[in-house]
């Protein structure tokens, strides 16, 4: 069974949502797997959720709804994240394809970002030339102001 679901993921300052399609058969599968290499039984799994056994059972089933209030909890007792158990392991090249995907969302943002720290560089060696400018005169007046005082004594 597939559906849809969106998996909410840090973006600077902000939350963003992507939507993904997911295969529940594989993610209970994950979670048995995970949770037999970490030698945890149904019944410790159940306890740790705070669930009752037959419930747990139903969610390695794929009776219950996955993405659910425990899936967090499922994820921290597996010690993995989130994205391991809905994605599943990925390979560098998939792990390519996604960054280019996010990029390809992101371009817009990523654009306005580049001319705006363009424009503040811009800004900040235009205020770096006005300072030293102003250091330029300022100590050209005190040469001045260091020969007349030398003149008079």
């Amino acid at each position: 069974m597939f559906f849809t679901h969106i998996i909410h993921v840090v973006n600077p300052g902000r939350w963003q949502s992507i939507f993904v399609n997911m295969d529940c058969s594989q993610i209970k599968e994950r979670i048995k797997s995970i949770r037999k290499s970490k030698g945890l039984t149904q019944e410790k799994m159940a306890k740790s959720l705070e669930i009752s056994v037959n419930s747990y059972r139903e969610i390695e089933s794929g009776k219950t709804n996955l993405i659910n209030t425990k899936l967090f909890k499922i994820c921290d007792i597996l010690e993995i994240s989130p994205g391991k158990l809905l994605m599943g392991e990925l390979s560098r090249e998939e792990y390519v394809k996604e960054i280019r995907l996010l990029k390809s969302l992101h371009k817009e943002e990523m654009d306005k970002l580049e001319h705006y720290y363009k424009i503040k560089v811009a800004e900040l060696e235009g205020e770096i030339n006005v300072l030293k400018i102003n250091l330029q005169t300022k100590n050209s007046i005190i040469g001045v102001l260091k020969e007349e005082s030398q003149k008079r004594y």
